[in-house]
């Protein structure tokens, strides 16, 4: 079902051009730009990621969110550019692969998070897809193709776009009457493979982790590729060619580098944990899997990951037992402090969680997982205009808020009867996720709800105009 989408909605954006219109398309080496503006990028990318919302199985839970986008952010920094302009999110797939998509937006699966070891080898893929998205691999792709033709350049470009998705599918694009032109747009992909290695080892470098890091996790992609019993590539190598050559050089790069410390991998730790926990298709295996690693091990994570998995399973005397064994060994760490508040909640303690939730909030003020927990026991109570001061306060001193902080807002503003409030919020949360036509019908919702001639009408139809001029017609 992606895989169509994608296809009828690149194809349709690209090929339909006017009749003779090739005669004016740029030449080969000329700027990307000629070929594919940033904007156009964007508008694409845009396009792709509704898709991907809504055919894939997106990770859903904040902590999650939070933690993948924190590193993918602290990277984008690093690079020099706006952290606003990327969008960073798991996909929960066994398969290890990872893919950039104009725009952006940059998704890893669960298979890739699970076989890096260490915090810095995942930051090495991130840093290296931010380089694909920097150095603006896409459009350059097609500006290759679009020298041929432009139907050919279309079906490159939705090729690339669709096989980081789904590598059988975009081979099969790529087959498609492309006999000629495949192994040139490969070999284009392998100089940018080159290139965005280069460019993501200066990024980590530059974000204090250990630049030989990239290397590692090449390695480790290797390996799996040939413990691979199958017999079928890796879905990540399928669209990130990888040979020895391209490792020793990710390795010489790194050596001239000053090699960083890795004592800090806590964060990283819980966060494989919880994500495991949470994606379990058979919790009474993972449990077993849990305590076999805990006799092998004692570590903290595993304690995280058995009191989680109990509390899942509504286990709640098991679950706060682990939570004691797992409190000995990690103090004052906030995924640790969310997950001993949700236990104390569930079991009817909900003062003495609300206090703690309090606490960490004040402590932890752009967090939206811990106030997404708060606001549902403040809710839960009633407490109505307190909810609304908290989930406000967190939109007006937040520089980039989790957009389901509109979402809570406007469940608040709908219950207290503030209807045009309460529609605009959501028009924001649609908007942020780039669901523009959504976005303007919320608004127009909440025009019903205010005074002809108002500051608010004004308001709300200039960001009514806003939202239609971003929607595609």
């Amino acid at each position: 079902m992606l895989c169509a989408l994608l296809v009828s909605g690149v194809l349709f954006a690209l090929v339909s051009a006017p009749a003779g219109s090739q005669s004016n398309l740029p030449s080969m080496g000329e700027p990307a730009d000629n070929a594919l503006s940033p904007l156009e990028e964007q508008a694409i990318g845009r396009q792709l990621m509704r898709q991907i919302r809504a055919s894939l199985p997106l990770a859903r839970d904040t902590q999650l969110e939070e933690y993948i986008n924190t590193l993918g952010q602290k990277l984008v920094q690093a690079s020099g550019r706006q952290t606003s302009t990327f969008n960073f999110f798991i996909i929960q797939d066994p398969a290890i692969n990872a893919f950039a998509i104009p725009g952006g937006y940059i998704g890893v699966n669960q298979g890739l998070i699970d076989a890096m070891n260490f915090e810095e080898q995942l930051a090495g893929v991130l840093a290296h897809e931010i380089a694909h998205v920097t150095q603006r691999h896409h459009a350059r792709t097609f500006a290759t193709g679009r020298s041929r033709s432009l139907s050919a350049a279309a079906t490159i470009l939705a090729a690339i776009l669709i096989g980081q998705a789904s590598p059988e599918a975009g081979q099969a694009a790529l087959a498609a009457g492309l006999a000629v032109t495949q192994q040139n747009s490969i070999n284009f992909t392998r100089a940018n493979e080159i290139e965005a290695d280069r460019i993501g080892i200066d990024i980590l470098n530059s974000a204090e982790f250990d630049p030989s890091a990239m290397a590692e996790s090449f390695s480790i992609l290797e390996r799996k590729n040939r413990l691979n019993t199958a017999g079928l590539q890796l879905e990540y190598l399928r669209t990130h060619p990888l040979d020895s050559k391209r490792i020793a050089e990710a390795s010489n790069r790194a050596a001239n580098l000053t090699a960083k410390s890795r004592e800090n991998q806590l964060d990283f730790r819980l966060f494989k944990a919880r994500m495991n926990v949470l994606t379990t298709e058979d919790k009474a295996q993972q449990l077993q899997r849990e305590n076999s690693k805990w006799r092998r091990n004692n570590a903290p994570e595993t304690a995280y990951a058995l009191a989680l998995l109990h509390l899942r399973s509504n286990r709640l005397q098991d679950a706060t037992t682990w939570m004691q064994e797992l409190s000995k060994r990690v103090k004052d760490h906030p995924m640790v402090l969310l997950l001993e508040a949700e236990i104390k909640a569930a079991k009817g303690d909900v003062k003495e969680s609300q206090k703690q939730l309090r606490t960490l909030h004040a402590l932890f003020p752009e967090r939206f997982s811990i106030l997404e927990l708060l606001l549902d026991q403040v809710i839960e109570e009633r407490q109505l205009a307190d909810a609304k001061t908290l989930a406000t306060n967190y939109l007006r001193h937040t520089d980039q808020p989790h957009p389901q902080a509109y979402r809570a807002l406007a469940n608040v503003q709908q219950q207290m009867g503030e209807l045009a409030a309460s529609h605009e919020m959501l028009a924001y949360y649609f908007a942020e996720y780039d669901e523009y036509e959504r976005a303007a019908s919320q608004l127009e919702l909440a025009l019903r709800h205010i005074a002809p001639g108002s500051q608010d009408e004004l308001r709300l139809r200039a960001s009514l105009d806003v939202v239609r001029g971003v929607s595609p017609r």
